[in-house]
């Protein structure tokens, strides 16, 4: 006799789950690809024994990508504590780096047109993740106090919590934050981010962008996904061309503020793995001064 869960999702899917592959996954799941008795394929998560539980809030990003926005993502076929099961999107790698580097372009503008207008408009409506991560989204009026309260300090204080850094280099954020007034702007326009966009997170199909995965939504400074791709993306140069030709990337990006956002990422991997990270945000720490 089927499991239980194996019984309700045949009932979700419409077909009986008839073989698993593992698949190459995160840090902080393990994936499945399930082939059904009707010859789909479908993608299992399932957090891993020393991680905590998050599908329910990877569920409810996908949800709100695919209701607010164009971004091709993965369906949410089933959800319960535990498990995540996703639509399997097909695709063979790059072929063209450049083309492929265009449509990420393509489809990264045109999720940051979808622009929250309220009267708090940074954050999100819940409290997200990234990666293994919690990732606040207190709503804000305006951005200086979002990105400082709910990205850079919030990650730094982690870290300092953790022992990734020390209460020398605490004190070296938190005089950035002070700066933080003559460096970024105050309403920049509340853009829908994908929040984690690198390499591993868009799904390539030679020369196109079949489907983009692990989100870390909130609404915020649509320059925080391009400087977290000029980090550590992976893609061709000609994607910020691409990108500006749609949506045009206001001056000072590419000489102050990709620095500035990367620090976001950067103290993620600092708090996830310390070693180098630590001296790659120092450097740009000093870079502004502290």
């Amino acid at each position: 006799m089927a499991s239980p869960l194996a019984q309700k999702l045949a009932k979700a899917l419409g077909s009986p789950v008839t073989a698993s592959k593992p698949m190459r996954g995160g840090d902080i799941a393990d994936v499945s690809c399930l082939t059904l008795g009707d010859g789909r394929k479908v993608v299992a998560k399932r957090p891993r024994a020393d991680q905590g539980d998050t599908t329910k809030l990877e569920a409810m990003m996908l949800k709100h990508l695919r209701a607010a926005s164009d971004l091709p993502v993965p369906d949410v076929l089933f959800q319960e504590a535990g498990i995540l099961v996703i639509s399997h999107i097909d695709h063979k790698g790059i072929i063209d780096p450049r083309a492929a580097a265009e449509d990420v372009a393509k489809h990264v503008s045109a999720l940051h047109r979808v622009i929250d207008t309220g009267k708090k408009p940074y954050g999100f409506k819940a409290d997200t993740v990234i990666g293994p991560l919690p990732q606040k989204n207190t709503l804000c009026a305006d951005w200086i106090t979002f990105f400082r309260d709910n990205r850079l300090l919030a990650m730094a204080r982690s870290c300092l919590n953790t022992s990734r850094i020390d209460a020398a280099f605490m004190k070296r954020v938190e005089a950035l934050a002070v700066k933080l007034p003559d460096l970024i702007p105050a309403d920049p326009g509340a853009s829908l981010l994908h929040g984690d966009l690198w390499a591993g997170n868009m799904l390539i199909d030679g020369d196109r962008a079949a489907g983009f995965i692990d989100p870390a939504i909130s609404y915020g400074h649509r320059e925080m996904d391009l400087a977290f791709i000029q980090l550590m993306g992976g893609m061709d140069p000609a994607f910020f061309d691409a990108y500006h030709a749609h949506f045009a990337i206001e001056p000072g990006f590419m000489e102050e503020r990709t620095a500035l956002y990367q620090l976001w990422p950067l103290l993620v991997h600092v708090r996830l793995f310390g070693g180098g990270y630590v001296h790659q945000t120092a450097n740009i720490l000093e870079r502004f001064g502290v």
